[in-house]
């Protein structure tokens, strides 16, 4: 299958891989996310040595990585007399400096080394620090999904704190990249799909472009043997302890409690002992911890969402159901419970959508790029769902509809009195008004968008696509 999207992280990368310097990097991500794929495209398989690490022993690793070595540079006697990583890692940087200039290694899973080996962040230090990857600018790239001990990798207390030349957390893909998996839905389709599947490559190439929405749902959610219908439990039982608790967790969420009280209410325990379960869950790119941008500093109005769309829909229409759908039933599943709340389900993923795109492409609507973004709330009359602030200083107020009506007048008005009457920007001038509609603009919108250049008009094509229609698919 062609790489698709993230063009920006590809350049990144092969910018840093150009430099005539030895490159340490540090990549990481939740699992699924795409990291591997990623890494292997930007070093694009010229002059890599690829190795994935296991649940093994450090030996059973290290022979691995020595087979691999092998297979790459040439069979050598040397490459099996060596009995420790710091030695094969000499050995890489000598090959490297010796008509494998730029030589790429990448050590996916890294975590899986470590854990069975502690002392080895210490010896890439020695490694690093005795200068051998200078000679022929050796490339070392740290890959893994288990995101804090990465990021302790980059801690001061770590043996690797200041050598690292690049870090790299590779996230979910936006939804423009995502609607490329699907080349024949129009855009409201584009975006349901990413409403239920989310940003996950590997969920996405599982869905068929050439089947419908409800096909590709039935398939992989509600058939017994469908490849997602577990994947939800899987991904928690794989990555956490007790995750008995963490999915409870997911599940009071997405039935809407959205605050520490509510979650321990449903859950009947005490709010105190929750913050290292929604930590967890915040690190592994599960859960958004989110506040008010007009609350103050010593406010705790904290609210929780579930920031994968696949775990929403799951707890929302697949867990209640398993009995059902395990019996063969999932057809059934589709068109009695889920095509009649698909809409209701699609309104706040329509929410997270617009602020997903208010936040990567505000510039385009209003010239500059957005520096803050969030929501408001916390107020007895009303809410605004996407308020921010630009790099050149001007704020903006958002209004999301996903609805089968037109976007009237009074929406603009609401969204202007709501802009006055929050703190968040309160005496500033040059406001802006994004309104994103599943429907289009009533056409006294139309007309009042022409003459006032503050309001501001988004259709579901210019949230899905790129607007230059130049596809993200490389060969």
């Amino acid at each position: 299958m062609r790489f698709i999207g993230r063009r920006r992280e590809l350049e990144l990368i092969r910018k840093e891989l150009s430099l005539p310097r030895p490159s340490l990097i540090v990549a990481y991500g939740r699992r699924r996310v795409g990291k591997s794929r990623l890494l292997r495209e930007a070093v694009d398989g010229t002059n890599e040595i690829y190795f994935q690490a296991t649940r093994v022993s450090s030996t059973l690793n290290l022979e691995a990585f020595k087979a691999e070595t092998a297979r790459v540079l040439g069979s050598d006697p040397v490459i099996q007399s060596i009995e420790s990583w710091e030695g094969i890692l000499h050995y890489v940087a000598n090959a490297a400096g010796n008509g494998r200039k730029g030589l790429a290694v990448i050590i996916d899973e890294f975590p899986f080394v470590i854990d069975q080996d502690s002392s080895l962040p210490s010896v890439i230090q020695k490694y690093w620090d005795s200068g051998a990857p200078r000679k022929g600018s050796l490339k070392l790239i740290l890959c893994g999904s288990a995101i804090a001990q990465m990021e302790e990798l980059l801690a001061e207390r770590n043996p690797l704190y200041g050598r690292k030349t690049m870090t790299l957390e590779v996230k979910q893909l936006p939804l423009r990249d995502a609607a490329l998996f699907f080349p024949g839905y129009d855009s409201r389709q584009a975006i349901e799909a990413y409403g239920i599947f989310g940003g996950i490559p590997h969920y996405l190439q599982l869905c068929d472009p050439d089947k419908d929405i409800r096909q590709n749902v039935v398939d992989l959610l509600l058939t017994e043997t469908g490849a997602l219908v577990d994947e939800p439990t899987t991904l928690l039982q794989t990555e956490l302890r007790d995750p008995g608790t963490y999915s409870s967790i997911l599940a009071a969420i997405a039935d809407g409690c959205t605050t520490s009280s509510e979650i321990a209410g449903r859950l009947r325990s005490d709010s105190s002992s929750l913050p290292p379960y929604i930590q967890r869950l915040s690190k592994l790119d599960l859960v958004n911890v989110n506040k008010s941008l007009d609350a103050t500093e010593k406010e705790r109005n904290r609210r929780y969402s579930l920031n994968d769309p696949l775990i929403a829909f799951w707890h929302h229409f697949v867990r209640s159901n398993l009995s059902a759908i395990n019996s063969g039933f999932g057809e059934r599943v589709y068109e009695d419970v889920i095509e009649p709340r698909l809409s209701e389900f699609m309104g706040p993923a329509f929410e997270r959508i617009c602020l997903d795109h208010a936040r990567l492409y505000a510039q385009e609507s209003l010239g500059s790029p957005a520096m803050e973004i969030g929501s408001i709330w916390g107020h007895a009359e009303f809410d605004i769902d996407v308020a921010g602030r630009t790099l050149g200083g001007s704020f903006f107020y958002g209004e999301c509809k996903w609805q089968t009506k037109q976007i009237d007048l009074s929406v603009v008005e609401k969204l202007r009195l709501r802009s006055e009457r929050t703190v968040y920007g309160a005496g500033k001038t040059g406001k802006n008004y994004l309104l994103f509609s599943r429907s289009g603009y009533r056409p006294e919108v139309n007309e009042l968008a022409k003459t006032d250049t503050s309001i501001h008009l988004l259709e579901l094509d210019d949230l899905a696509r790129y607007p230059s229609r130049e596809p993200a698919l490389h060969p």
